[in-house]
């Protein structure tokens, strides 16, 4: 009886630099390199892939082990914004009523700055252009009137006294967290609605 014939498998050299096809040797279970030199320097790319990897992994952990609160707060901040801004597209600007803008900002009646507790109160943010949320201060007595025209007198009445008592609130890392998350997660919601 014969011994069976053994096909000739073609396979390409794994080796980033030479990538010449050379055939597979039968009784090798790994065999991804043409000669003995490309698997060393095969081995040594590999190597260097690790290296970097883990290099890359270990500054990402450095960075989010030492980013400060004010960041934290810049990034949930962020998101809140760009959800108002997408529950909001289809409405004008909440002070001065246009629907054209080159730019939109989520604009807080209330600023945030100086009322803390409010940032992230969908009550207290609308759309706004850019005009008249950077360059008119927020144009805030047209932004209550808007309000006023939207939700009623009572609706701003409710949030002005809520404005007093959340006027110095300290979110903390893991509250912000958590707001950068649910935020995220409410604009990939709205996104698949659309």
């Amino acid at each position: 009886m014969k011994p069976p014939v053994l096909k000739e498998k073609k396979r390409r050299c794994k080796f980033i630099d030479c990538k010449k096809e050379f055939v597979k040797n039968p009784h090798k279970s790994i065999d991804y390199c043409c000669s003995v030199d490309c698997y060393y320097q095969h081995s040594i790319w590999l190597k260097e892939q690790k290296e970097a990897k883990e290099q890359k992994a270990f500054k990402e952990a450095l960075r989010e082990n030492t980013k400060t609160l004010s960041q934290y707060e810049a990034e949930a901040k962020k998101s809140f914004q760009h959800y108002i801004r997408l529950r909001d597209e289809q409405d004008p600007c909440i002070s001065c009523g246009t629907y054209t803008s080159d730019i939109w900002d989520g604009g807080h009646w209330f600023k945030a700055e100086i009322y803390s507790g409010l940032i992230f109160d969908e009550r207290n943010c609308r759309k706004q252009c850019r005009k008249c949320n950077r360059y008119l201060g927020g144009n805030e007595i047209n932004y209550r009137i808007g309000l006023v025209n939207k939700f009623g007198e009572e609706y701003v009445k409710e949030l002005e006294i809520d404005s007093f008592s959340k006027r110095d609130y300290k979110f903390s890392k893991q509250e912000l967290i958590a707001k950068k998350i649910q935020y995220d997660g409410k604009i990939k919601e709205w996104k698949k609605m659309k």
